[in-house]
């Protein structure tokens, strides 16, 4: 659903290389899913999270909100509140994400050198600069399009997990 969401459903093989090198993370226990539930147990809003290198923040990857939920707040309640107990990180090139992210408590914002890229930080975090900021945990997207080339079994597999995860994800909202 994140990725779906996030990418959209017509973008390809973007959202699918995504789903396949996050479930590794998430298998290796190097990212982290965080959810907001409503009283009745739908959904809210969903966030992936991939932690630092060092263990001691976050980079929220990708945050979602279900179509008929938007614009209540619920992806502002989720950041905040993880937002209280630890070092959390966001990176865009959108401006208006950009600002969308500081009315969460991103509020130190850094520019990637030679790139459009930039990247916030809550008050939690101890980066003066990007420099200074520890590494975040990730995949090669390439090397999952290898994967995906050189054994179809493999590409159908994520595939399929993916489309089972889409339908499921109807039964959460």
């Amino acid at each position: 659903m994140l990725c779906a969401s996030v990418f959209g459903r017509e973008a390809g093989l973007a959202p699918l290389v995504e789903f396949a090198g996050v479930s590794r993370l998430l298998e290796q226990e190097s990212a982290r899913i965080v959810a907001l539930f409503d009283d009745s147990k739908k959904l809210c809003s969903v966030a992936l999270l991939t932690l630092e290198v060092e263990g001691r923040g976050v980079a929220l990857r990708l945050l979602a909100t279900p179509e008929k939920k938007r614009g209540r707040g619920h992806g502002r309640r989720l950041v905040t509140r993880l937002g209280e107990s630890t070092a959390v990180r966001v990176t865009t090139s959108d401006p208006r994400l950009e600002a969308f992210f500081t009315t969460f408590g991103l509020e130190r914002w850094y520019r990637h050198a030679g790139s459009e890229l930039r990247t916030g930080f809550n008050a939690r975090s101890s980066v003066d600069s990007l420099s200074m900021a520890p590494e975040v945990v990730d995949f090669q997207a390439d090397a999952v399009l290898r994967a995906f080339k050189r054994d179809p079994a493999v590409f159908e597999r994520y595939k399929t997990r993916f489309a089972e995860g889409l339908e499921h994800f109807n039964t959460l909202t």
